[in-house]
């Protein structure tokens, strides 16, 4: 399952409020790591399919960078119900695995 984009911030807070565990990632096109981790993250989708990945353009999305305090990208938000359960800040695809695992364990 791919990453669903995100658009806007009614789209995001419909989506992050769901009962379903959702793993937000925030970058830019502009992002050497961001475009270095994009494969893993594709590899995520389907090793946690029951987990919804989401992608939020840092550039395009100021108000959710903002409202969410992302300062570094790329950054990880886990978030369920509406609730932010786990953060990972930078490129660590490892420490991202461990984190769901942990959340939605």
């Amino acid at each position: 399952m791919p990453q669903e984009e995100i658009f806007g911030v009614e789209q995001f807070r419909e989506l992050v409020s769901s009962d379903a565990t959702s793993v937000v990632c925030f970058s830019a096109v502009w992002c050497g790591p961001c475009r270095n981790i994009q494969k893993d993250l594709e590899k995520l989708t389907y090793e946690f399919p029951a987990v919804q990945f989401l992608k939020v353009d840092a550039d395009n999305n100021t108000d959710i960078v903002q409202k969410c305090r992302v300062t570094v990208l790329p950054t990880f938000m886990l978030v369920r119900a509406g609730k932010q359960v786990g953060y990972v800040v930078g490129a660590d695809v490892q420490e991202l695995k461990a984190k769901i695992r942990e959340v939605i364990a």
